[in-house]
């Protein structure tokens, strides 16, 4: 009797678990929430926000789109924000007090520091450069069906870095995959 009560614990605690990340794991990226995307405001399950401060929207966003702080960890952040010299094969080095505001911005708004601590963007594999968002786990699972022909090889995407170009509401943090358009090849369908 008692083996079948440990069996059937055993069965519901599997259950349970697969549920659980079944859940989690949502494509839908509504978060159970019909119509509204889980990164559509701060405080979704992934803790993604728009961006919302003006220097970094200039400074940073004057060469590349200023990708939401909530995309990687606190730690990333300071790796990107001490190689400034050599960033991503550049010199976008900032004037102290300019680099100090942005990482203390980036910080307080990053990954492990917002919506109660609880993210899907987690520290990538460290190297040699600064961490890129495209190389954390949670962006590969997302991306793995994303045919490579149609962002690296389409000049109008040119990289999976560029997230504007098939996320419309990149910038205000929705990155929902039924708003996705690729373009030169449509609304996207896994």
């Amino acid at each position: 009797m008692k083996k079948l009560h440990i069996a059937a614990l055993s069965v519901a605690l599997v259950a349970f678990g697969a549920s659980t990340v079944a859940w989690s794991d949502d494509d839908d990226d509504d978060g159970g929430r019909k119509g509204k995307s889980e990164h559509s405001e701060r405080g979704g399950r992934a803790g993604l926000g728009p961006v919302t401060n003006e220097r970094y929207l200039t400074e940073c966003g004057g060469c590349h789109f200023a990708y939401l702080p909530g995309l990687l960890p606190a730690a990333s952040w300071g790796q990107v924000m001490d190689t400034l010299d050599k960033h991503y094969g550049d010199d976008a080095t900032l004037e102290p007090a300019v680099k100090d505001e942005l990482l203390a911005y980036l910080e307080a708004n990053a990954a492990d520091r917002g919506a109660k601590g609880k993210t899907r963007f987690t520290a990538p594999p460290a190297g040699k450069e600064p961490p890129r968002i495209t190389q954390t786990a949670y962006f590969t699972r997302k991306h793995d069906e994303v045919p490579v022909s149609q962002v690296k090889d389409n000049p109008k995407v040119g990289s999976f870095s560029n997230c504007q170009a098939c996320h419309p509401g990149a910038d205000k943090g929705n990155f929902n995959e039924d708003a996705v358009v690729i373009p030169g090849f449509g609304a996207y369908k896994d």
